[in-house]
C-alpha cells in the first residue's frame, strides 16, 4: 500500500492527479482525465445534533480508477456491493487495483492499492 498526502500529486493508470480532490472532482464530473476513469463510493461524517448536520460534508471515500466506461461500471458495481470490513467507511483492496481510500479530513492521508509488481 502506498501512502499519500491528501495534496500531493498522485500518479495513476499514467495520469497526474493534483491531489485527491481533482480525482473526486473527476468521479463526480464522470469525466476521464487523459483516458483514465474515476469512481468514487463515498459515505457522510456521522452526524449527532443539528449544528452536525448543517454544517458536516467532511465524507470517507473510496475510489476507483478503469480504462474505459465499462470497466469502470464492473469495478463500481463490486464496490457498492462489498460489505465495508474496515472502519469508517473503508472498502481499500487489492481486487479493485488501482484503488484509493481517504478518510476526508485534510490531516488524512490518501491509502492507494500497489501492483504486485510495485
Amino acid at each position: 500500500m502506498k501512502i499519500f498526502k491528501n495534496n500531493e500529486t498522485i500518479m495513476v493508470l499514467g495520469t497526474s492527479f493534483n491531489g485527491v480532490k481533482d480525482m473526486i472532482i473527476h468521479a463526480r464530473d464522470r469525466k476521464p482525465k487523459n483516458g483514465v476513469y474515476v469512481g468514487e463510493d463515498s459515505k457522510l461524517y456521522p452526524c449527532f445534533d443539528s449544528s452536525d448536520y448543517a454544517y458536516e460534508d467532511r465524507r470517507y471515500t473510496n475510489l476507483v480508477f478503469a480504462k474505459s466506461p465499462e470497466e469502470l461500471e464492473a469495478k463500481m458495481n463490486v464496490l457498492n456491493n462489498m460489505k465495508q470490513t474496515k472502519g469508517n467507511y473503508n472498502k481499500l483492496t487489492c481486487e479493485l487495483h488501482p484503488m484509493a481510500y481517504w478518510g476526508g479530513d485534510v490531516n488524512h492521508d490518501v491509502f492507494m492499492t500497489e501492483a504486485e509488481s510495485e
